[in-house]
């Protein structure tokens, strides 16, 4: 228990040096897109693959649930990772997560409403061209936040896309 609460502590920490120095990727190229989401939020990720689809048919959709215990994993589609990926000190063991991080997608959608230091960090660390996603304490995280209900999955690919379109991050 002890572990958990200082595995939080130090990713915070990690999280808000790492917001300090906010870089524009727009010259890097990217391709596929990522979304990461949690899993108390979904029980079944078809709706969020659908999303990604909408925003990139032609490439490579990259799914991740944080998951709150290894048992949990009845996720088909997505990878999955916990707390238990994380060191002590805020590193990340999971090799399929860091793989993930360092993928240079061209668009992360982050879609999670609470405050998750877990998915947070993830997507500070994410090598992603752009980043968009739901309204959430350190929104500093994203580049485009669109701020629809949770369970409103149509409206925030309805946003989504039209804000991707006004950006010129899509066609």
């Amino acid at each position: 228990m002890f572990l958990d609460g200082w595995k939080q502590y130090s990713l915070k920490s990690k999280l808000q040096k790492s917001l300090k120095p906010i870089q524009n990727s727009q010259n890097k190229i990217g391709e596929g897109v990522g979304v990461l989401f949690d899993s108390r939020d979904f029980q079944d990720e078809k709706q969020l693959e659908a999303l990604a689809k909408c925003v990139s048919a032609t490439s490579e959709i990259s799914l991740f649930v944080y998951i709150e215990n290894q048992n949990q994993s009845n996720f088909s589609v997505s990878e999955v990772f916990s707390k238990k990926d994380f060191t002590v000190l805020g590193a990340i063991k999971n090799e399929k997560l860091n793989a993930f991080i360092d993928k240079p997608f061209k668009i992360l959608i982050s879609y999670y409403h609470r405050e998750n230091v877990f998915l947070e960090f993830v997507t500070s660390q994410s090598k992603a061209n752009f980043k968009a996603g739901l309204p959430v304490k350190n929104s500093t995280v994203n580049d485009l936040i669109i701020k629809t209900d949770l369970a409103d999955v149509k409206l925030f690919e309805q946003e989504l896309v039209k804000y991707l379109k006004i950006l010129n991050r899509i066609e």
